[in-house]
């Protein structure tokens, strides 16, 4: 079993020529600061959209929330559809990779409407509690400032997130570090991964 992220950047036709090569730089940076050591893959195709195969599959929310955040930090907003499946051939470029994961992926990514997220997988039944909560989280980092999204992203990536440390990251005051991570509801976020990555590795281990 692997997970997969198929996503795109919201209302990308509206950017402007001149800044579209901005977005792109964007895009591809903050696909590399999350596959950077994991073993993940993750790819840039149709010009916004991107793919990414994750193959913990208990961490596929961890790193769709990571990603969501490292891009709305910049500015951008994105749609992502994250699917737990099978790999039928495992490739270096997952371009050429084909599987129930790349299918549902992909499949989700067209029914997602006005979502940030979408969870599918093929265990049934999905987790009922799980797709709940994810539409929680989806609501709190709609309404996230990009500089609670860049604090968030911070501190869930650094090995010392203490906030006194986090402010020497952001070059800012302790004080604002934890406001910033309070109004971003940084607890709630962060109780939300837990829960998500053990749910999905307790339901892997039944199989």
């Amino acid at each position: 079993m692997i997970a997969v992220i198929s996503g795109d950047v919201i209302k990308s036709q509206h950017i402007p020529k001149h800044e579209y090569d901005a977005m792109l730089y964007q895009l591809d940076q903050s696909l590399r600061a999350i596959t950077k050591d994991k073993h993940n893959q993750g790819i840039i195709y149709r010009g916004d959209a991107f793919q990414l195969q994750v193959n913990q599959p208990a961490q596929v929310c961890n790193v769709a929330v990571l990603l969501y955040l490292h891009l709305k930090a910049s500015g951008y907003e994105v749609r992502q559809s994250l699917a737990i499946g099978e790999i039928d051939n495992a490739r270096a470029d997952i371009k050429t990779a084909t599987g129930s994961a790349f299918t549902l992926s992909g499949r989700s990514l067209d029914e997602i409407h006005n979502q940030r997220f979408i969870f599918s997988s093929v265990i049934e039944p999905t987790n009922e509690g799980l797709t709940l909560s994810l539409a929680f989280i989806d609501v709190l980092l709609r309404k996230m400032t990009q500089k609670q999204a860049n604090a968030l992203y911070v501190y869930l990536t650094s090995s010392n997130n203490q906030h006194s440390e986090l402010a020497k990251q952001l070059h800012t005051s302790r004080e604002n570090v934890t406001k910033l991570l309070n109004l971003g509801h940084y607890q709630l976020v962060e109780r939300f991964l837990q829960y998500a990555e053990k749910t999905i590795a307790d339901t892997l281990k039944e199989l």
